[in-house]
């Protein structure tokens, strides 16, 4: 009778539950490519900069004339004429190369939205997640707690035991069962913002527990989107200085054709011409100023966001390597759970404890198994923090 009833207490509190279908993180992660609604919306600064660089290899365009002057008892006077100014001016070039970095800006910059997509994907799986794994330890509490206020209820009532000590689990049952419906809407809210991501999941899939990743060695920071990005805008200030600072213009050819007609006698030529715009007041001091001040002020930020990204990142990887460790202790010890409920069972029944000692330490085994999903959870939060800094990847390669 009594190892019937230990057998059914642990197989409660600690057995195995069949899960449905499982997705993992990786597989959450995988429909995010190129082709996601989610991905795509930040390409926007991209398509803004591949728009300003084909504007900046575009030559203008040549102008085509035509005027006819017939006025009265005097010759009419036919012209034609195309008019282009050649971008020989040194303009062309340096325009050029500015909109070429403004595109490896905007691609450093997209690189560095997708880290941040990245973490908030990875922690709306991770909450998820870990609200499952809290449900399936407050279910298998909750189980166990009903099996020994059921057990205890008979008892009481055969005469065996006392009615306080079943009323005492009745009330730990109830408390049990507030906890597991207070998760149960944490599992329905974080499973909703998950769905929100991937609408295409099956019916019915939950989350699978999420591994911890190794700890990454020393990181270096150069190369980073967010360094990067700050080095591309630092390179087109400079060439929009350079172009602002040549403010001579090519000038404009026209060759056309001009007929002279008056009654029986036709006369006709070329037209050749030139104009030219003499820059005695506007030398785009403007543009020249407003770049060579853009670059000193990103040139400044670059120290300043090298210098603390060094810090942050050295920071998140000396936290997380401590958080990492700390997970392990909380597994560890969670390992031990099924024993402590062994024990504490067999204890109280042989008559060797009392009811508060097994209470107490069902409480202390569930808190166990619950702090090491909670160190988890927190080890996960800095790993994904540490992703975003980087501005790639820590795990399944770079989305580049």
């Amino acid at each position: 009778m009594r190892k019937a009833f230990v057998a059914g207490v642990l197989a409660l509190a600690l057995g195995s539950i069949v899960r449905a279908q499982e997705v993992t993180e990786e597989e959450f992660l995988a429909a995010f490519g190129e082709g996601h609604d989610a991905v795509r919306a930040l390409t926007g600064g991209i398509g803004q900069a591949e728009a300003a660089r084909e504007r900046a290899r575009v030559f203008s365009n040549p102008r085509l004339e035509f005027w006819r002057e017939e006025p009265e008892d005097n010759p009419r006077l036919t012209n034609w004429a195309l008019a282009w100014t050649p971008p020989l001016d040194g303009r062309y070039g340096p325009g050029k190369k500015a909109a070429e970095a403004g595109l490896a800006a905007a691609h450093e910059g997209y690189f560095l939205d997708r880290a941040a997509l990245r973490r908030e994907i990875r922690r709306a799986f991770a909450e998820w997640s870990i609200a499952f794994e809290r449900h399936e330890v407050q279910q298998r509490q909750l189980a166990l707690v009903a099996r020994l206020a059921g057990q205890e209820q008979e008892r009481a009532r055969l005469g065996e035991a006392s009615g306080l000590a079943a009323r005492r689990l009745v009330l730990v049952e109830g408390e049990a069962r507030l906890a597991l419906d207070s998760n149960e809407a944490d599992c329905a809210r974080t499973g909703a913002l998950a769905r929100g991501w991937r609408p295409d999941l099956p019916a019915g899939v939950e989350p699978a527990r999420v591994v911890l990743p190794e700890p990454p060695g020393a990181l270096e920071i150069e190369g980073s989107p967010a360094l990067r990005v700050i080095e591309e805008q630092i390179e087109q200030a400079g060439h929009e200085a350079r172009r602002a600072g040549r403010f001579w213009e090519f000038p404009t050819l026209v060759l056309g054709w001009q007929t002279l007609e008056d009654h029986d006698v036709s006369q006709s030529g070329p037209i050749l011409a030139a104009s030219w715009a003499v820059p005695l007041f506007d030398r785009d001091q403007g543009g020249r100023l407003e770049a060579e001040r853009r670059q000193a002020v990103a040139t400044a930020r670059l120290r300043s966001a090298r210098t603390r990204l060094a810090a942050e990142v050295e920071g998140g990887v000396a936290a997380y390597r401590t958080l990492y460790d700390s997970a392990l202790v909380a597994r560890e010890n969670a390992r031990e759970v099924e024993t402590v409920i062994e024990a504490a069972t067999r204890a109280f029944r042989a008559g060797e404890s009392g009811l508060t000692d097994l209470l107490e330490t069902l409480r202390s085994a569930f808190a166990a198994a619950l702090r090491e999903i909670d160190a988890r959870d927190r080890a996960l939060g800095a790993h994904q923090d540490l992703e975003a800094l980087m501005g790639r990847p820590l795990t399944g390669g770079a989305p580049r």
